[in-house]
């Protein structure tokens, strides 16, 4: 196995941890916003009825943790169609087999044109970013709810009825069924709270989630300082694999990019339209 290959197959363990947390976090959450973490074709597979965004309406991993075949695409299509969802599978271009793009292409699945990239830093040292006036402090408990606040407004979510409540919440469950294998950042800007941050550690990866600022401190550099505390934490608790994911080309990665981390491959959401 190739040290990228290697690595990818971390990323995605990472992924799958935080996404059930997120997704799936409990009986109550799962009721009250219709999430789901399944597998299906003996792939992962989270649903969510309150957003339809594909991050969250996916299979993860085929052809790298596991294979999927025709049988396992009429899986899928079941799967997604029983919960009123679009059918999607995630397709990682360069890696995804010949084979398995001509079978989804065969049942019906184009490429969305969606999807996203992640980024990888290999490191065992700290990275410096010194900003005046700008201070990251790991949260308490008692201060979940207002990182989830700061979640939502980060991600310009504050006025959408059903999201608003849905980011707060999830991130709350999130990071308490995560325990001692999740931590979450606020950063502050001259002592108002700016931005967010998520930590997701699996067996050799610190995965970074949840890197938002609000929209009045953007441009400060806020967003490196919050990937840097992370950066320290994950060190501190042995972990020297990072990873994040970014929209393709957004800020955000460049932001990653600007810190030592490198793109570590592209992911296209491949669906069924109805």
């Amino acid at each position: 196995m190739s040290r990228d290959a290697e690595l990818i197959r971390l990323e995605l363990d990472n992924q799958i941890a935080g996404g059930r947390a997120f997704v799936a976090a409990g009986p109550e959450m799962s009721a009250r916003y219709g999430t789901a973490f399944d597998t299906v074709a003996g792939l992962a597979a989270p649903t969510c009825a309150a957003w339809d965004y594909p991050l969250f309406n996916r299979v993860i991993g085929a052809d790298i943790l596991g294979p999927l075949d025709e049988r396992g695409i009429e899986a899928v299509v079941r799967h997604f169609t029983s919960k009123a969802r679009v059918p999607c599978v995630e397709v990682y271009p360069g890696l995804t087999s010949p084979e398995l793009l001509a079978a989804l292409a065969r049942a019906g699945f184009t490429d969305s044109g969606h999807g996203f990239q992640s980024h990888v830093l290999e490191t065992d040292r700290a990275i410096d970013v010194a900003l005046p006036g700008i201070a990251v402090r790991r949260v308490a408990p008692a201060e979940y709810t207002h990182l989830g606040e700061l979640v939502r407004d980060g991600f310009d979510m504050r006025d959408d009825r059903v999201l608003g409540p849905f980011f707060v919440d999830l991130t709350v469950a999130s990071l308490e069924l995560l325990g001692a294998n999740g931590a979450g950042f606020i950063a502050s800007a001259d002592g108002e709270d700016a931005g967010t941050g998520q930590l997701v550690l699996t067996e050799r990866v610190a995965g970074c989630y949840s890197g938002s600022v609000i929209e009045k401190f953007r441009g400060r550099g806020i967003q490196k300082a919050i990937i840097a505390a992370r950066i320290r934490e994950g060190l501190a608790r042995g972990k020297r694999i990072f990873i994040s994911q970014t929209d393709p080309d957004s800020p955000s990665g460049h932001n990653l990019r600007d810190v030592g981390f490198r793109t570590l491959y592209r992911a296209t959401w491949f669906t069924r339209p109805a």
